[in-house]
């Protein structure tokens, strides 16, 4: 960068150069790639650069750590190795811990937190009202000292407000801090904004028009307006700005959605596309494939990145499928297309667990042994939080307590897990990780139990996750050292619970695959968008003008920087009733 002033590469207007001279708490609001987080990085820099002590640095909080990874790639431009260090990019969560770890103490019966993960929750608070669950949340943290990811916000909240000292020290080290997406802050998470804008200055980045976490409890539709008048700040409006796809029909096309009876034609960069019956695997491959030729010629790139999106995990799940199988369409062969996978991860991480426990426990008895993986195919099941699966949960967990009386029961579950066993010992294990893990999941492909299909189903997809660096070093240790597999499960909860705070996932492929919620914060060259008559677009929202789904899919269309393919069931789709309402 050298010497260059990044001020100088940007066509700041007034209100820009006001928002980087003025002090105070200030509310920026501007639609997708309108520039409020370049604003946001602009204004981090200068602060560092000229009213920051040598022990204070600039808090940039977000909610999701893909929106800070596109943070962090944005900050490349603008702040050099130096500033960066005087910046600190962190979600909430991470935040959270922050200053549950340094005076947890004070609201906790125990010197030292520790997390529940959040698949350990999910199975926790299956069954359970949404008030018992609060309740038992509350109980954990007091008596346990054990913290849900839901408490971060209101312990971290309550902390700062019981103690001057506390909130004098994290105003003190963050005078400035940025938030970004605020209109999806629930109240705890404003909550916490508030305590803190006592001492530090406060800027909060937002689109009312990108409000897509409704559903969560505490999201309101007047959390923008709330931080205004709370904090009585300027507000800056940059409007309809666009400067992701500032050559494309893109950003006009996604907004038009948002007026149920505007009528918009299909921009140049924004293709339809028909699924038949029975063929989502091949209009898939071709659909990528274009997106990909498109955005490759449209951005000048060899390696474009390529979003796929629908709004079910079900369908996510077929379109992982359809990608991962190779077909041959009109006499040419169409490969399987590598992607990165991000589906919901509390059943496949306890699938997991449950293999990492039937590879490292081949030193207990038969009855211990089984116990031990029913339990935990138990608590997979049981997290899905639905009736049918806590059911077959209760009855996993009561063969489990049978087997450690020495009472094995003649299931046809408990006996194809016992065979499953029977088969890993007499094979053996190699002391390579990824083989021996295959080795088991296969086996239980084979098992005549569905619990067992349902295990393997699950833990097929870790690898997608792109965890299995990771968790492959820790079990190549475990094995170099002891020979064995022992503590696998504990190694295997290290790398979930470190992923978990700082998500060290990263989108290696080209091609990534996601619902469409996962898709704010992000960026990408082209985007897929997927829905077939069963998962539409809309999933629950039944109600006109449909206000929800519009909002989800003009921050998904708006995504893209060059190209957009969407791809529906033949026949009447939810764009073709929106164009037409």
């Amino acid at each position: 960068m050298g010497t260059t002033d990044p001020e100088d590469t940007f066509n700041l207007c007034d209100q820009r150069k006001r928002i980087l001279s003025a002090d105070g708490h200030m509310l920026v609001v501007g639609g997708p790639g309108s520039g409020k987080t370049t604003i946001a990085l602009l204004k981090a820099r200068r602060r560092v650069l000229s009213h920051l002590d040598a022990e204070q640095t600039v808090l940039f909080l977000s909610f999701s750590n893909s929106a800070i990874r596109r943070i962090m790639e944005s900050s490349g431009r603008i702040l050099t190795d130096d500033i960066a260090d005087r910046v600190e990019i962190k979600t909430y969560h991470s935040f959270g811990w922050e200053i549950l770890t340094s005076h947890g103490y004070l609201t906790s019966s125990r010197r030292r937190l520790k997390i529940v993960p959040a698949q350990d929750a999910a199975v926790r608070s299956a069954g359970l009202s949404e008030n018992e669950w609060l309740v038992e949340q509350q109980r954990l943290y007091v008596e346990e000292g054990l913290v849900t990811y839901d408490q971060f916000a209101p312990r971290s909240a309550e902390i700062l407000k019981r103690s001057a000292a506390a909130r004098k020290c994290f105003c003190s080290v963050y005078p400035l801090i940025l938030v970004d997406e605020f209109q999806d802050t629930d109240a705890d998470q404003w909550a916490l904004i508030q305590i803190l804008s006592a001492g530090s200055e406060i800027i909060a980045l937002g689109d009312a028009e990108q409000r897509i976490y409704e559903w969560r409890p505490g999201v309101s539709e007047t959390r923008l307006e709330d931080f205004g008048n709370a904090l009585k700040c300027e507000r800056f409006d940059f409007a309809n700005e666009n400067n992701r796809s500032p050559a494309t029909g893109i950003a006009g096309f996604a907004r038009s959605l948002l007026s149920p009876g505007s009528e918009q034609e299909f921009p140049a960069e924004i293709a339809r596309a028909r699924i038949k019956p029975g063929r989502m695997a091949v209009h898939l491959h071709l659909a990528v494939r274009k997106a990909f030729r498109e955005a490759k010629e449209r951005s000048g790139q060899d390696r474009p990145k390529i979003a796929i999106a629908a709004r079910s995990k079900k369908l996510v799940r077929q379109i992982s499928d359809s990608l991962s199988e190779s077909l041959t369409i009109n006499g040419k062969l169409f490969k399987a297309l590598q992607h990165d996978v991000l589906i919901d991860q509390h059943q496949i991480f306890l699938a997991a667990r449950a293999i990492a426990n039937i590879i490292s426990s081949p030193e207990h008895d038969r009855g211990e042994r089984l116990a031990q993986a029913l339990d935990r195919i138990a608590d997979m099941l049981r997290s899905a939080a639905n009736k049918t699966n806590i059911e077959a949960s209760d009855k996993l967990r009561k063969w489990a307590a049978k087997c450690r009386e020495g009472k094995i029961p003649s299931t046809k579950c408990v006996a194809a897990l016992a065979s499953v066993m029977d088969q890993l010992d007499k094979e053996g294990l190699t002391g390579a990780p990824t083989q021996d893990w295959v080795a088991v999941r296969r086996c239980l492909e084979k098992a005549d139990a569905p619990e067992l299909t349902k295990l393997a189903d699950m833990a097929r997809y870790l690898r997608l996750l792109h965890r299995g660096s990771a968790i492959e070093q820790a079990l190549i240790v475990l094995w170099v050292s002891q020979g064995n597999y022992r503590g696998a499960e504990e190694a295997l909860e290290q790398a979930i619970l470190q992923n978990q705070i700082v998500d060290a996932q990263r989108e290696t492929a080209a091609v990534s695959v996601m619902n469409m919620h996962q898709l704010k914060g992000r960026e990408y060259d082209a985007v897929v968008l997927v829905e077939d008559q069963y998962n539409t677009f809309m999933a629950q929202d039944k109600t006109p003008p449909y206000a929800e789904t519009r909002r989800l899919l003009q921050v998904s269309i708006t995504r893209a920087r060059h190209y957009v393919v969407i791809l529906s069931n033949e026949g009447e789709d939810t764009l073709a009733r929106f164009l037409r309402a």
